[in-house]
């Protein structure tokens, strides 16, 4: 990214947004580009890559973030992007207050039984109006031994946590607390599932499979069950948020930032509670191609001001 006046020394995962303030707009910030360093490299080496501006054009294009829940958020952090409280506790210059980053954080909370160590056979089940999602794999433990959980997922929890800067050290993890089950409706939901988790190893279309008698590692009251669930409660890693309303617009545009997308999950609402992947997709090929028919709109209206 090209600076019309002044170099904002910010950072992220492997990259951090270089900035400019645009002399014709009074309080525009631009990304104008990635100031990044190498994994295995010291953070005092960087590099710097920049948007070409055609000179048919007035648009500059975007920078687009595509980092993954946790990454997306933790960049524009230490780009100077987010809470200013926070940001100020790690000593980072403040480009722009948005309070909404790295908010929002949720996770489908999961459980599991382990039903057969030696299992041939591998199920999946959606239950209860695709809330719950069943799943059955086979997961080697040795060269010649296999062993089989069923879990269970809830898939829309109400439960969310936040995201937090841990260092400015891109290559330092953040700081995530998802608050698994925290809210009441969860725990009522991961009961529940405990309980449809339990009937489905012990159902006939599952013993049918099984090569030794299922074992039962769950309680029957509902005090044992919400115990099972603080004790097991487990991940699926389909995390998402951080980067939700009051980041981003309908477009994914960064509020604030010129040229700056956030094209991932971390802009999830919800998650659809089976692998995101799919859904990530379909997100960028749409996003693509409207990224594509603005800039052939521009073309054709050159001298006139694009968002």
């Amino acid at each position: 990214m090209a600076f019309k006046e002044k170099e904002i020394d910010v950072r992220s995962l492997d990259a951090h947004m270089l900035s400019s303030n645009d002399a014709g707009k009074r309080n525009e910030t631009k990304a104008c580009g990635i100031r990044f360093i190498k994994i295995e490299g010291s953070s005092d080496q960087t590099y710097e890559a920049y948007l070409n501006q055609p000179e048919s054009l007035n648009s500059w294009g975007d920078v687009i973030l595509s980092a993954g829940a946790l990454g997306c958020p933790q960049i524009l952090m230490l780009s100077g992007i987010g809470p200013e409280k926070h940001l100020k506790n790690f000593n980072l210059s403040l480009v722009l207050d948005l309070k909404g980053v790295g908010q929002e954080m949720k996770d489908c909370p999961a459980i599991a039984l382990l039903a057969d160590t030696k299992a041939e056979y591998q199920v999946t089940g959606i239950a209860k109006d695709f809330k719950f999602i069943v799943q059955g794999g086979i997961l080697p433990i040795s060269f010649n031994a296999t062993r089989m959980p069923i879990a269970i997922k809830l898939a829309f929890p109400e439960s969310e946590g936040k995201l937090k800067l841990s260092s400015t050290d891109p290559r330092q993890n953040p700081s995530v607390q998802f608050n698994y089950l925290s809210k009441e409706e969860d725990m009522d939901e991961c009961i529940e599932m405990s309980q449809l988790l339990e009937r489905v190893t012990r159902s006939k279309s599952v013993t049918l499979f099984l090569k030794t008698v299922p074992q039962n590692n769950l309680m029957s009251t509902p005090d044992e069950l919400r115990n099972f669930c603080k004790n097991n409660v487990r991940t699926y890693y389909h995390y998402h948020g951080g980067c939700t309303v009051g980041s981003v617009d309908k477009d994914y545009k960064v509020y604030g930032i010129k040229g700056l997308r956030v094209i991932e999950g971390s802009t999830f609402l919800e998650s659809l509670g089976t692998n995101p992947m799919a859904t990530l997709l379909m997100l960028g090929r749409y996003q693509g191609i409207k990224i594509l028919r603005e800039r052939e709109i521009a073309s054709l209206f050159p001298n006139q001001q694009h968002p």
